[in-house]
């Protein structure tokens, strides 16, 4: 009888629940650090658009950047290029950063903070693990960063933004492999 199905499910629903148990440490994290702390000054805002008087940070342009650098990122790694996928992590961290230093509240959420508690410490777990082990485990580290994209959409109230591993090249012009 092969058992490997079976030892494939148990680990996928360990590793759900592992996911879970953090999800929620992060959530307490978050709830006990706006309860104790006020809340960051925000950053300086943008000027106003010509004609509007009314600045405004997008947070979907910056979220559609990540989401790109993003998608490169898995096809570097799946490619083997560790370089490449160092480089689009930092990028990811640019942009989340200008996310969390921005002091987006919409609608009550404060999506800056959970930028901090979600993306901005995923994305430096993965650089720890980039610069301990390269790539090794990069499809299940990748997907544990989905994961806590997902969770961040559903804690800011948006769960029906759910992201996943890329299935296809839309970047088909970049080549992802290491350079000879």
């Amino acid at each position: 009888m092969n058992r490997a199905p079976i030892l494939l499910a148990i680990a996928a629903l360990l590793g759900v629940f592992f996911l879970f148990v953090r999800t929620s440490q992060l959530e307490d994290e978050l709830k006990k650090a706006r309860s104790v702390a006020p809340a960051p000054a925000p950053a300086p805002a943008p000027a106003p658009a010509p004609g509007t008087g009314t600045p405004k940070v997008e947070t979907a342009h910056y979220m559609g950047r990540i989401q790109n650098y993003t998608h490169k990122l898995w096809f570097a790694g799946q490619a083997g290029n560790l370089e490449l996928a160092k480089f689009y992590r930092h990028e990811m961290k640019e942009e989340m950063e200008d996310i969390a230093n921005a002091g987006i509240v919409d609608d009550g959420v404060h999506v800056s903070d959970n930028m901090k508690v979600y993306g901005i410490r995923a994305i430096d777990v993965l650089k720890d693990q980039l610069a301990a082990d390269g790539l090794k485990d990069f499809p299940d580290r990748f997907g544990a960063l989905i994961l806590t994209c997902n969770s961040c959409h559903a804690v800011s109230g948006h769960p029906e933004l759910r992201m996943q591993v890329p299935t296809s090249d839309r970047f088909n012009e970049q080549i992802f492999s290491p350079a000879p």
